[in-house]
């Protein structure tokens, strides 16, 4: 029987960090025979190539896809559809395009408007990154443990939907499938809502220093880590506002009221419900699981307090090597509320965690295991 999770050809558009990580997974894990790679950028895709990443570098998308299995349009968001539409006559018969697009239901839309009947479009989103960028900064590593969501809609052929939740798995991700349009919705609310609001937050304490200067060294380590999402790309962040219009309007919208009941209890000075406000916030908050990498929470992960001194990752790293343990992935909590810092430890096995957490408090630090 044919291994759905092996391609003969895969075409990687846009071979940055996603799309090298695609091709550094798949070839780790056998899922792959051949890499080809198309990128704008010359000396990255020369990097690519020398380094093993890709097997060959091609000069334009319609060459890079001729011959391949499966194609993952990798580009900005915004050159998605641009993209689809400049393979559309290259693609081999049986051939699944996929992306890695954050918004969904714009480019399912238009690829499947675009597609000959002969080719399948299977929407994707895995829901991994990191805080650089670039074909240097891909890993074999980067999407385990991360949620992917694909997106079907009535017209999405069932073989190739089923085909990439195998693809996906193989890679070591969660596959999470749902529409276009709720995957759009639930997105708008959960990462690009935040990025909104980070963005305005940002444009009023400006506004406010613009006459004031002497707020600019009042703001501490609450505000920076409330708006460091704001210093994200501004050429993506367009393109997602751009392909996901409706949604993120409707949920900023949202938002809107919610902040003018809030600041209706400020100015009215309600005691109640101002407590409550702050209470219900609070309490859900707190219920949020503890994760390390995307939304689910890894079977082997411990935190470990630190403080933001040289070399202390090093310590910690160190030890547990020496004593044999072995790190799947380390993530920096970035939102530091009433300590100092802590890392997030993903370890290669569960029956190490005991021994983990026993070394690292012997050696001074702080460490629980997240349940």
């Amino acid at each position: 029987m044919t291994d759905k999770t092996h391609f003969s050809k895969i075409a990687i558009l846009g071979v940055g960090l996603l799309g090298g990580s695609i091709a550094k997974t798949a070839k780790k894990n056998g899922m792959v025979s051949r890499v080809s790679g198309h990128g704008r950028n010359p000396e990255r895709i020369g990097y690519a190539l020398r380094n093993g990443i890709i097997d060959e570098a091609a000069a334009t998308p319609e060459e890079a896809v001729r011959g391949a299995e499966l194609v993952v349009v990798c580009t900005p968001v915004g050159l998605i559809s641009e993209t689809i539409e400049r393979i559309s006559v290259c693609l081999e018969p049986g051939a699944i395009v996929t992306d890695v697009g954050s918004t969904k239901t714009t480019i399912v839309r238009n690829a499947e408007a675009i597609l000959p009947d002969s080719v399948s479009f299977v929407g994707g989103h895995p829901m991994a990154g990191s805080e650089e960028s670039g074909v240097e900064a891909s890993t074999d590593t980067l999407f385990e443990n991360a949620l992917c969501v694909l997106a079907s809609s009535d017209r999405t052929n069932i073989s190739a939907l089923n085909r990439m939740a195998r693809f996906w798995e193989a890679m070591r991700s969660q596959v999470m499938i749902m529409s276009p349009e709720e995957h759009d919705l639930l997105v708008a609310a959960s990462s690009h809502l935040p990025h909104m609001v980070a963005v305005a937050l940002t444009r009023c304490v400006a506004e406010i220093s613009a006459d004031r200067e002497k707020v600019l060294p009042l703001l501490a380590g609450g505000f920076r880590d409330t708006t460091r999402i704001a210093s994200g790309s501004a050429d993506m962040w367009r393109d997602i506002c751009l392909t996901n219009p409706e949604f993120i309007g409707a949920v900023m919208e949202r938002f809107g009221r919610t902040m003018m009941e809030v600041a209706e209890a400020v100015r009215g000075c309600e005691p109640e419900k101002l407590e409550r406000l702050f209470a219900d916030a609070k309490s859900f908050r707190d219920g949020l699981p503890a994760k390390g990498r995307g939304i689910l929470a890894p079977a082997s992960e411990i935190l470990v307090d630190v403080t933001d001194r040289p070399g202390v990752i090093g310590e910690i790293t160190l030890a547990l090597g020496e004593a044999g343990i072995n790190i799947r992935n380390i993530n920096v909590q970035h939102v530091r509320e009433m300590r100092g810092g802590a890392l997030s430890l993903i370890l290669e096995k569960a029956s190490d965690m005991e021994a983990a957490a026993k070394l690292l408090s012997d050696k001074g630090f702080v460490a629980t295991k997240v349940d």
